[in-house]
């Protein structure tokens, strides 16, 4: 997986909804707001409060700047993503690595849906989960 760098600078982000942006953007993978706090922490500056944290979150979400990802265990992880670009995900049970899909797979079954049942699609998830190649190598051993 690639590092996700916001390409754009947003406007009128609060300076915590900012600081958050700029440490998601700068690791490769989905984070926890625990970790994008701790992070922050590290940085020496003033970093902003957890609470903080999970508001800018929640903010960079609805503005389009962040992914929320639910990988089934209850917590949600956060990438950025450019405005109207989403990610589907290939979990792994053993390991809990996630890989990105390159493209959305989805949006062909979207098309079908509308058309054969007039429905307004407004988003979607899909993540996968399996086992990658590596946990399979260790359990036929």
């Amino acid at each position: 997986m690639t590092t996700h760098k916001a390409t754009h600078k947003p406007a009128n982000l609060t300076k915590g909804a900012q600081a958050v942006l700029d440490a998601l953007g700068q690791v490769k993978e989905l984070s926890s707001a625990q970790d994008i706090y701790g992070r922050l922490r590290q940085t020496g500056e003033k970093a902003p409060g957890l609470t903080t944290v999970y508001r800018a979150l929640e903010s960079l979400v609805q503005l389009g700047y962040v992914q929320a990802v639910d990988l089934g265990d209850g917590e949600k992880l956060y990438e950025v993503v450019e405005p109207g670009e989403h990610h589907h995900h290939l979990v792994c049970e053993g390991c809990g690595s996630s890989n990105h899909l390159d493209q959305c797979m989805v949006e062909e079954f979207e098309d079908a849906i509308r058309s054969k049942y007039g429905f307004q699609i407004k988003s979607h998830v899909l993540e996968i989960f399996g086992v990658c190649n590596t946990c399979q190598a260790k359990t036929s051993r």
